[in-house]
């Protein structure tokens, strides 16, 4: 079988296994740095689930001002010595722990900063693509970044359950400083790619903030987006952060189990990924999204899982979800890249992630209040129930009325109401271009 082109872009290529390298040590630390604060410092599991907050709450604080930063500054030696910093953080962790200096007011710490430097690293990357493939080639190229990020989603846990049951938590957290040493050597086969053109760098950093959130908030594509993800991302990171000392204290899992049980779960996501192009043929580009939105509804399973075959029902609950993640995030993400001028770029992937992923350290937080407050069974269900409403921003939305992607960008807001509805699969006309 003859390759896509995309695979003849050095660019992509670079980036594509920068991707998967990283995305594979972070999935290690997805279990390592919990597994971490329990074994070797007995956190409880409120303090547990701070930490997944901390590790998330640069998206709410960095999210808005990120995609100016990153409008200003060449995007490869951005992304270069964002993974330079996360190795370093990460690196010492297991020095600390081998010295025996360890304690928790580092890992939030380490967990903060990590996750600073992946927003500017992330809204790099996102803009970066439109660069390296052709417009026309963008939901195949964000197929196939889907398809490795389900890969490291697989055997990221399971590998971590497995170093830390072998070489304990904070060792296996070298495993993720390693990867993104070698991201950041991998990155380096990415062109010297300049800040996304047209950018006005003399405009103030708030004038160009303030339009990135005008731009969001008032496109018909990408306001419903990102309040169905906001509302995902809220419900699942409540889930997470309580997750994993739910099955070690509460179902008795052992540590690799629970490795094993996530990344079996992320089988769905790499299925998700894949089976996405043959249902925007089948379904349209719209229902595709709304179908991938209801998947969520598999977090329901977990709520409900029995006494007996614990693991297998956290697993395919968790997989019905996952899947639905796959599916989501290759439309959605191509949707906002495809409809998205070269110049409102950076600035609409940073107020994204400040829209979606902001309420990730609010539903961590949410989780540990719930698991103070009640118990774990309860933070579980309640975030395992509530997952599925993340459906109703974009059915009741134009979203669902898709057929195809736009095939050029929109640089305009919605049309006033009563103008209208746009023809299905192309950008919405509009009078009065964003400031």
């Amino acid at each position: 079988m003859k390759p896509h082109p995309i695979w003849r872009s050095r660019g992509f290529r670079g980036l594509w296994a920068s991707v998967g390298v990283s995305l594979a040590g972070t999935h290690v630390s997805v279990i390592a740095l919990p597994l971490t604060a329990l074994g070797a410092l007995d956190a409880t599991p409120g303090q547990v689930a701070l930490l997944a907050a901390a590790a998330t709450a640069p998206f709410l604080l960095l999210g808005l001002p990120a995609g100016a930063w990153v409008d200003r500054l060449p995007l490869r030696p951005l992304m270069i010595r964002c993974d330079v910093v996360r190795f370093l953080l990460l690196l010492s962790v297991p020095v600390a722990y081998a010295l025996d200096v360890l304690g928790l007011a580092q890992l939030y710490v380490v967990a903060f900063a990590t996750g600073a430097a992946g927003v500017l690293f992330d809204v790099a990357a996102l803009s970066v693509l439109p660069s390296v493939v052709e417009r026309e080639h963008l939901a195949v190229a964000n197929g196939r970044l889907e398809a490795v990020r389900a890969t490291a989603q697989t055997s990221g846990p399971a590998l971590g359950g497995s170093l830390v049951q072998l070489l304990t938590a904070p060792v296996a957290v070298l495993a993720d400083a390693l990867s993104y040493l070698l991201s950041a050597v991998l990155l380096r086969g990415l062109p010297l790619l300049p800040s996304p053109p047209g950018a006005d760098r003399s405009e103030g950093l708030l004038r160009q903030v303030g339009a990135g959130l005008r731009y969001c908030l008032t496109h018909r594509h990408i306001r419903p987006l990102a309040l169905s993800a906001a509302w995902a991302n809220l419900c699942t990171e409540a889930l997470l952060a309580v997750f994993v000392t739910h099955a070690v204290r509460d179902l008795h899992l052992a540590a690799v189990t629970v490795g094993l049980v996530l990344a079996l779960s992320n089988l769905g996501y790499l299925a998700g990924s894949l089976v996405t192009p043959w249902l925007n043929d089948r379904l349209g580009v719209g229902r595709t999204i709304v179908l991938s939105a209801l998947l969520h509804g598999g977090s329901v399973l977990v709520a409900l899982a029995p006494e007996t075959a614990t693991w297998a029902w956290l697993a395919a609950g968790l997989a019905l979800t996952a899947a639905g993640g796959g599916i989501w995030n290759v439309d959605a993400v191509t949707l906002r890249q495809a409809g998205t001028p070269p110049e409102m770029l950076a600035r609409m992937n940073a107020t994204n992630r400040f829209l979606i992923w902001g309420t990730m350290p609010l539903g961590a937080a949410a989780g540990a209040l719930l698991a103070e407050v009640w118990d774990l069974r309860t933070a579980v269900t309640v975030a395992a129930l509530a997952l599925p409403c993340c459906a109703l921003p974009v059915f009741f939305s134009a979203v669902r009325r898709l057929k195809t992607m736009p095939l050029r960008p929109d640089p305009e807001p919605d049309p006033e109401p009563g103008s209208g509805p746009a023809p299905e699969g192309e950008p919405a006309p509009a009078a009065v271009r964003p400031a």
